[in-house]
């Protein structure tokens, strides 16, 4: 699941934010503007994995 910061600079970057400026508009450091959109990303990558790999095996399952 996403961080709350995660989400927040998912959404800014969607809306071509720079880094520089999302720390600014948080509050934090670009480093850790880098660090949690790194972080979200990894999250995502893990997620789609998992959702292959369910479609793959045939696995049931309801979306929320």
């Amino acid at each position: 699941m996403l961080t709350k910061k995660e989400r927040q600079v998912l959404e800014l970057r969607k809306k071509n934010f720079k880094q520089v400026d999302i720390a600014s508009k948080l509050k934090i450091s670009q480093p850790a503007v880098s660090s949690f959109e790194r972080n979200a990303m990894k999250k995502i990558r893990a997620a789609r994995e998992i959702i292959d790999f369910v479609k793959e095996v045939g696995i049931e399952y309801e979306e929320e």
